[in-house]
C-alpha cells in the first residue's frame, strides 16, 4: 500500500543521509523507523500496564495490612509449628 505524507525539508535531508549511510532506500528506512517506533510504543504501554497492576497489588496489600492490624503472621506460624511437635 502506498501513502503520501508531508515532511519538512530538514527531516527529508536527515532521512536521506541516514538511509544512504545504511545502504537503504528512503522507503525502507521510513518503514523500519515506523516499525521500530511502534515496537517501542507497545513496550512502553506494556510497562505502564505492568506498573499499574503492581501499584494495584500494593494498594491491596496495604488495605489487608490495615485490616489485619496487630495480627502477626510469623507469630501464628510459630504457634502452629509448636503445636505440631
Amino acid at each position: 500500500m502506498r501513502i503520501n505524507t508531508v515532511l519538512n525539508d530538514d527531516l527529508i535531508k536527515k532521512i536521506n543521509e541516514t538511509a544512504k549511510e545504511q545502504n537503504k532506500s528512503r522507503s525502507k528506512f521510513i518503514r523500519e523507523a515506523a516499525e521500530h517506533y511502534i515496537l517501542e510504543y507497545e513496550k512502553k504501554k506494556e510497562e505502564e500496564l505492568r506498573k499499574k497492576k503492581l501499584e494495584g497489588a500494593v494498594r491491596i496489600q496495604d488495605k489487608l495490612r490495615k485490616k489485619s492490624a496487630k495480627w502477626n503472621g510469623v507469630a501464628e506460624i510459630r504457634k502452629w509449628r509448636e503445636t505440631l511437635r
